[in-house]
């Protein structure tokens, strides 16, 4: 079986995911890690028994190596992620692929003048929950949409946010509550409800202290389709609750939480129905960031991802989800951002 080489670019937080992941891919394989802090690239060459650069030019110029993953603080990538084009690697980023829908516009035309394939870790849409809802929309069981909601109201602490200088700044982090730990909602709900053309939002920094970006954050949207959404996030509720996603409409209703379904009701019962019913009584595949990033993280989500990832390569097809799919989330977040500033609602174009 051919296998796509990947090298992870940062060692920290998200590397060793991304790491493990890989290794449960059966068309992937690590081939190398990079990391500005020697001891990290090190600590996870060292597990994976695969080579350590402290320069991630150096680990690209290797043959071997056809893929990337991109886990730097997110307002690195964008010129990371040109060289990486240039030097002929695909790339796969965690979320969100960059700060500004501008950022990523740099990305996008990197990748698409080097002829490479991106993509953006939104390991929740691969969450069997996730597709059973995509799938009941798809074939119009829920009517017509009318409400589409997304709740994240987890915590983090301050310790959280003292543990990196990028964490909470604008300039790195790209925001707050909303762009780091809320994002994987928005896209799901993007992803099930279709555009937004209508925003009014509020937000502020209610119970850290230090911090540029919200740790509060509410959104009353106004889809494409006519239908009308909210979003809460926030990293100040402790002790931090499941992230839950709502798809409501005039003949059927559906709540996701962490990546299960907990809610899947239709006026007209189907086959399938029976199966969903049973998968709601078994955990959730993806685990939970409501209170520790990291913690009840399971890589479940980012295997079937890179497997996609790698499938694409090998086959020469888009990704599930391309740096186009990725900049939807990160646009709207900067909607809401502005409509807050301003306080007033904003008619997205």
């Amino acid at each position: 079986m051919k296998k796509v080489g990947f090298g992870i670019i940062g060692c920290g937080n998200i590397g060793p995911v991304h790491a493990a992941a890989i290794q449960a891919v059966s068309c992937a394989m690590l081939v190398a890690v990079s990391d500005v802090v020697e001891a990290n690239a090190k600590k996870l060459a060292d597990k994976y028994n695969v080579d350590a650069y402290t320069d991630y030019r150096e680990m690209v110029k290797r043959k071997d190596v056809q893929a990337v993953c991109l886990c730097v603080p997110s307002g690195l990538r964008a010129e990371i992620a040109e060289e990486c084009a240039q030097a002929g690697k695909h790339i796969l980023s965690e979320k969100p692929l960059e700060v500004t829908s501008s950022r990523i516009d740099r990305i996008i035309r990197a990748t698409e003048k080097a002829g490479v394939l991106l993509g953006c870790i939104f390991q929740s849409r691969f969450a069997d929950g996730s597709k059973l809802i995509k799938q009941a929309i798809e074939q119009n069981r829920f009517g017509k949409l009318v409400l589409g909601d997304a709740y994240i109201k987890w915590y983090r602490s301050q310790e959280y946010y003292k543990s990196a200088s990028w964490r909470g700044t604008w300039k790195l982090d790209g925001g707050g509550a909303l762009m780091n730990q809320g994002i994987h909602q928005i896209d799901l709900l993007l992803w099930f409800m279709g555009r937004v053309k209508r925003v009014f939002a509020q937000t502020q920094c209610i119970a850290h202290e230090g911090l540029e970006v919200e740790d509060l954050a509410t959104a009353v949207l106004e889809f494409e389709n006519g239908a009308y959404g909210v979003i809460e996030g926030s990293t100040a509720t402790w002790p931090g609750h499941p992230a839950r996603v709502e798809v409501h409409g005039s003949e059927g209703s559906a709540v996701l939480e962490d990546g299960k379904i907990v809610f899947w009701k239709f006026t007209k019962r189907k086959p399938i129905d029976v199966k969903v019913e049973k998968e709601m009584k078994r955990e959730s595949e993806l685990g939970s960031g409501a209170s520790d990033p990291l913690a009840a993280l399971k890589i479940e989500g980012h295997r079937r991802q890179i497997e996609d990832f790698a499938q694409a390569i090998l086959k020469g097809r888009k990704p599930a989800v391309d740096g186009r799919e990725a900049r939807h989330a990160v646009a709207l977040i900067e909607q809401i951002y502005k409509s807050a500033r301003l306080g007033k609602p904003i008619k997205i174009q």
